[in-house]
């Protein structure tokens, strides 16, 4: 038998019975005859010995995730909320207002700025709006909930 032939034959037992010791069952020694497949088997023995298994792990890890969710809950509940005003200018998360500021500061601008906004040739002063300052108007407000559109899409 050559060297070769001989590692892997001592590879392959040695990995039988880590696999039988793994999965639970009491795997018994092997082999006596060869001296260092059964140094390497009782290693193994000792190193399945020291380092628990599994499941006392995955124990662990649930432990750990209901106490996490216990201290997020906690810090939930502790958290100052911020005030209304703060809530209501937040327009990250509330977008609507954004929209209904932009929108008043658009029609305060249009009512300012609508008796000064004359076509030429125009004789006639303040009278009420005339087509061509709603256009405008209509223009301004339109251009409006186009950008807000689109930022809001993104």
């Amino acid at each position: 038998m050559d060297q070769e032939t001989q590692y892997t034959e001592k590879d392959s037992k040695l990995a039988d019975f880590t696999d039988r010791l793994l999965g639970g069952k009491t795997a018994p020694i092997a082999s006596a005859s060869d001296e260092e497949l059964l140094h390497l088997e009782q290693t193994v023995l000792r190193l399945t010995h020291a380092f628990p298994p599994d499941s006392q792990r995955d124990a662990k890890a649930k432990q750990m995730l209901v106490r996490f969710k216990n201290r997020v809950s906690r810090e939930e509940t502790q958290a100052v909320k911020p005030s209304f005003w703060k809530r209501l200018f937040d327009f990250h998360a509330n977008p609507q207002a954004g929209l209904l500021l932009a929108v008043v500061t658009v029609l305060i601008l249009a009512v300012v700025a609508l008796p000064f906004i004359q076509p030429p040739g125009s004789s006639v002063s303040g009278s009420a709006i005339t087509s061509g300052n709603f256009y405008i108007a209509a223009g301004m407000i339109l251009v409006l909930l186009v950008v807000y559109w689109i930022s809001h899409n993104k």
